[in-house]
């Protein structure tokens, strides 16, 4: 056992004889025992003051390098390396058991002496007297069986406030023993919506002018509890006279909205509901003879029927692939572009056939063997460069909803994962093998030896461990990944369901209950967590069948209410009180103007007919995809799609060589219509349904067709239309 040594005189000792220790206030002593009768534990009582005042930060002493040769473990995750760093290392001249006030580490942690981070304490505060106290008590560590936090709470955990309200939270630590400590001055504060609620280093939450909800995250020894602030947008409803909730989503979305509230807007019209669920479900809109036939039906259903039919296309899997296939990042970088054909056709078979939402991540998670065999492997390929940690990562995100790559090297800094967790699940990996030699991607497997991958922690391979669960045990002839998978699918697991819906969610709605999509903790709570939940729920008893969830989302009133905000839900932007308007993704907007101008793009290595969004990976060459923000497959997160403007974009729209191309195409709309030679009327209607789903107004329509009969070239005059129609901000977004 190694003995610990409190040094007495170092070089704070020297510096208190040079005079030093006269930079002390008079009067500041250190707290004698009888004053602190109580002996100070380093890890529940220092630890978190040097969390609490940014000393262990990432900009500070806690980052990789430390600052100024001394090092704390980040957060404060290791505290044996802390009290090592503080107390022993550097011949221990960092504390003065003696004079306590003179110690280096409180000379610099008051400003007393120059200190690259300033003053980050006050002399004379309860802080300041502790630290002192415990340099005077010996500076003793703490105890192996001392009590440890095993979680937080805080009060209140909700509460409705209103603009310019505060409000004290209370910060209580649970520990191993079964006590309980008030930590509120220890605990750690911040804001997800500053404009909405920002909260003091002291944990009092301030309400700011503007309405909405804001997460309040309280942070102390590694857990982590959170407060939710409620601003409502005006006093709270009874009923929603205008809005007849009918089904689960309905019901609680208008819970919600109650007590915020929010009055939602009025349902959106028929042309700009085919036009959003056609884009929402095959990525493409809808032709004029769709649009002319579900204007003119008169059937209750005819919703419900539409949905179906589009569900029922084979436009759905091709768009929905292609949106997995980003996500799974099937990419030409792997330099196996049969195989990524293959892993683009197996996904799109996969939705087609509507195969249970577990069955497909199965296939994912757990494929083994040649790709021709198992198309699916090519996950796998695809992270080759550094594959135990890519997968694991990528395992956690995309399918669990956890953002787990901060805990490799240290404890997640906003969640209660650490080191232990994040090799727990890459043991579950550590069995995948391949062969060197063939076409690839390789043959992977799960033989009996590892990949020789080491748990910084333990130096040994990494075992499996289910996130909040206990170490699995497998033989040599069983694949642990099928176990990983069995514990994904279980209907009590936390993550496995709610982060598909929320997924689906943020695809159909613009936003996710949880925003990001991906990045489900506790400290990003879900704006509606009853309805998270509920559809969870239901999908889980629903047997994991996406087609069912995706009706029960697109066939909500909620869905289905008009991008037109109202006086009362303008300000809203969490509670889906009206539909949020968003881009086209490059990929649906390059389609939309192929199909508006009539005029095909051709991909090489393609059919003739196929659009971008059935491109297998990203290596088709399209300036158009490019300048649109095209993922590169180079991530996991959807948060490699940006939904940013650039002037690039704007010039491509409305001044380039292709765009003049496609509309003066002799085999495009506008050539066709003069071929055709239907009226004016009619050109201009034809228009408008191609471009943008609907009749055009009155208004736009003698605007246009006074436009028309004005010019002498009539095919230029309907490019003119067509072209403002395309760089219309209807046109570029779905709403």
């Amino acid at each position: 056992m190694k003995l610990r040594i409190t040094p007495i005189f170092g070089l704070a000792a020297c510096l208190a004889w040079a005079g030093l220790q006269s930079t002390c206030d008079a009067g500041e002593p250190a707290p004698n025992a009888a004053a602190a009768p109580d002996k100070i534990d380093f890890v529940s009582q220092i630890e978190p003051l040097l969390t609490r005042f940014g000393c262990n930060a990432g900009g500070c002493h806690g980052k990789a390098s430390g600052q100024n040769g001394f090092k704390l473990s980040l957060f404060g995750f290791d505290s044996d390396f802390d009290y090592e760093a503080i107390v022993e290392e550097a011949r221990g001249r960092r504390v003065f058991g003696t004079a306590a006030p003179s110690s280096l580490f409180i000379l610099k942690a008051a400003g007393k002496v120059p200190h690259g981070g300033g003053r980050r304490i006050e002399p004379g505060t309860e802080a300041y007297d502790t630290l002192c106290s415990w340099i005077a008590q010996g500076a003793p560590a703490s105890a192996p069986d001392a009590p440890r936090v095993t979680k937080i709470e805080i009060e209140p955990r909700e509460l409705i406030m209103q603009r310019g309200g505060r409000q004290t939270l209370k910060v209580i630590a649970h520990y191993t023993n079964g006590t309980k400590r008030d930590v509120t001055a220890q605990a750690q504060y911040d804001s997800n919506m500053g404009p909405v609620a920002a909260v003091s280093p002291e944990g009092l939450v301030e309400c700011g002018t503007q309405s909405g909800e804001a997460a309040i995250m309280a942070r102390y020894m590694g857990q982590v509890a959170v407060f939710r602030a409620l601003v409502p947008h005006g006093a709270s409803l009874t009923s929603l006279p205008n809005f007849q909730a009918e089904t689960a989503i309905d019901k609680l979305c208008a819970e919600k909205w109650k007590k915020l509230g929010l009055t939602p807007s009025s349902p959106a019209d028929d042309a700009t509901f085919i036009r959003r669920v056609t884009i929402d479900l095959c990525g493409r809109l809808p032709t004029p003879e769709e649009v002319r036939a579900y204007l003119s039906e008169t059937s209750g259903a005819k919703r419900t029927r539409l949905v179906d039919r589009l569900l029922a296309s084979p436009d759905y899997p091709a768009f929905f692939a292609m949106r997995w296939g980003t996500i799974l990042r099937n990419s030409q970088l792997a330099g196996a572009d049969r195989a990524a054909y293959a892993f683009h056709n197996w996904i799109k078979d996969m939705l087609a056939r509507n195969r249970p939402y577990d069955e497909f991540v199965r296939g994912v998670v757990a494929a083994a063997g040649e790709w021709q065999d198992a198309p699916a492997i090519n996950w796998y390929w695809q992270m080759r460069d550094d594959q135990l940690h890519q997968v694991t990562a990528d395992t956690a995100q995309v399918f669990l909803g956890i953002r787990l790559q901060c805990a490799r090297c240290h404890h997640h800094p906003y969640e209660r994962w650490g080191q232990e967790d994040y090799y727990g699940l890459a043991g579950f990996f550590t069995r995948l093998g391949r062969k060197s030699f063939g076409e690839p991607p390789p043959y992977f497997s799960a033989p009996r030896v590892t990949m020789g991958e080491q748990n910084p922690l333990t130096k040994k391979s990494p075992e499996p461990k289910y996130l909040d669960g206990e170490y699995a045990k497998f033989s040599s002839e069983e694949d642990p990944r099928h176990g990983l998978v069995d514990w994904m699918v279980r209907p009590e697991n936390p993550f496995f369901s709610r982060v598909l819906v929320n997924r689906l969610w943020g695809h159909f709605f613009g936003r996710g209950l949880v925003d990001q999509v991906d990045d489900m903790r506790e400290t990003n709570p879900p704006s509606n967590p009853e309805l998270l939940d509920a559809l969870a729920k239901d999908f889980v008893e629903h047997r994991f069948d996406m087609k069912y969830m995706i009706r029960q989302m697109v066939l909500s009133q909620a869905y289905g209410l008009s991008a037109v905000p109202t006086p009362q839900n303008q300000s809203d932007t969490q509670n889906f009180a009206r539909f949020y308007s968003r881009r086209l993704i490059a990929e649906v907007l390059h389609d939309a103007v192929d199909q508006a101008t009539g005029a095909k793009s051709q991909f090489s290595g393609m059919a003739a007919e196929a659009r971008a969004v059935d491109l297998p990976h990203e290596g088709f060459g399209s300036y158009f995809l490019e300048t649109f923000d095209r993922p590169k497959r180079v991530t996991g997160c959807e948060c490699e799609r940006s939904a940013g403007a650039t002037l690039a974009q704007v010039l491509l729209l409305s001044n380039s060589d292709e765009i003049e191309n496609k509309l003066a195409h002799a085999d495009g709309r506008p050539a066709r219509l003069v071929k055709s030679q239907q009226t004016d009327a009619d050109a201009v209607d034809e228009l408008y349904l191609a471009a943008l789903s609907r009749w055009p107004t009155p208004a736009e329509k003698t605007k246009s067709i006074a436009y028309l009969a004005a010019g002498a070239n009539r095919q230029q005059a309907l490019e003119d239309i067509l072209w403002s129609l395309l760089n219309s901000k209807e046109f570029l977004f779905n709403h």
